[in-house]
C-alpha cells in the first residue's frame, strides 16, 4: 500500500518529506489541502478523526498508521528508506542539525506569521498585541548569520555524513533554502553550504522535480497570510 502524505498546498514543513519521498523508491501519493476554509474544513474532518493520534499537519499515512509532527515522519520515512544512520555518533550528529535547523525554522514562523490576526474562526483575537515584522527579520538575520558559521565545516565534505546520504541532509537543504530567499546575502562566503546545496539539486527524484513545471512556477514558502510568503 502506497504512503500519503497530507499537508497544505505550499513548501513549509512538509517539502522535506517531499524531497525524500521523491528520492527514495517508496510507492507514495499526497494530497495538498488547499490554503483556505476549504482546505480547512477537510483538515478539521482528518483532525477529528478518533486514529489522530496527535493532530497536527503535515501527517503521514502508513497503513493503518496516522503519523503526525514533521521530525517523526522524517525519522519514519527515513527507517524505511534507508536514510536513517546505522553508527551511533552519526545518528547523533543528525540529531544534533535536526534540532538546529527545526529551530531556525521556528524562528522563521515567528517572524512571517502575525499571531495577532485572527485568519480562523475558532482563534482567539488581540485587541493589543503587535507583531514587528521588521524587528524579527532583523532578529531572525543576525541568529541565521550567527549559526551559518556552525554549520559550515559540517558540511565540508559534501553531505553531513561525507559521502552518506541521511534524512538530515533533506531537513537542511530544504530549510536553508528557504532562509536563502529570504536573506540571500547570508549566505555569501559559505562555499561548504552552498556546494552542499547544488550537491543535494543533483539528487535522483530532486533534480527532476527541480526541472518540472510545477517547481519552475514556484510554491509559497508560507501560507498567504503571512507577511512573507514568497514563492
Amino acid at each position: 500500500m502506497a504512503l500519503k502524505l497530507v499537508y497544505w498546498d505550499l513548501r513549509g514543513l512538509g517539502e522535506p518529506i517531499r524531497y525524500m519521498l521523491r528520492y527514495s523508491d517508496l510507492e507514495w501519493e499526497e494530497e495538498r489541502l488547499t490554503v483556505g476554509m476549504e482546505g480547512y474544513g477537510t483538515w478539521l474532518k482528518y483532525r477529528d478523526a478518533p486514529d489522530m493520534v496527535v493532530p497536527n499537519l503535515p501527517f503521514l499515512v502508513d497503513g493503518d498508521k496516522k503519523i503526525s509532527q514533521t521530525l517523526a515522519i522524517a525519522r519514519h520515512v527515513a527507517r524505511k528508506a534507508g536514510l536513517m544512520p546505522s553508527d551511533a555518533d552519526d545518528l547523533l550528529l543528525c540529531e544534533m542539525v535536526e534540532q538546529e535547523i527545526m529551530d531556525l525554522r521556528g524562528r522563521l514562523t515567528t517572524t512571517c506569521y502575525d499571531p495577532y490576526k485572527v485568519f480562523l474562526p475558532d482563534a482567539p483575537k488581540s485587541e493589543t498585541g503587535k507583531h514587528d515584522f521588521e524587528h524579527l527579520k532583523a532578529a531572525f538575520i543576525k541568529r541565521l548569520n550567527e549559526r551559518l558559521p556552525k554549520l559550515e565545516p559540517l558540511f565540508a565534505k559534501g553531505f553531513l555524513l561525507g559521502d552518506k546520504l541521511s534524512y538530515a541532509d533533506f531537513l537542511v537543504y530544504e530549510f536553508l533554502d528557504q532562509f536563502k530567499n529570504f536573506s540571500p546575502d547570508s549566505f555569501n562566503g559559505f562555499d561548504n553550504v552552498n556546494t552542499f546545496m547544488e550537491k543535494f539539486e543533483g539528487l535522483k527524484g530532486v533534480k527532476e522535480w527541480q526541472q518540472g513545471e510545477t517547481y519552475k512556477a514556484g510554491q509559497n514558502i508560507n501560507a498567504p497570510i503571512a507577511v512573507w510568503f514568497k514563492k
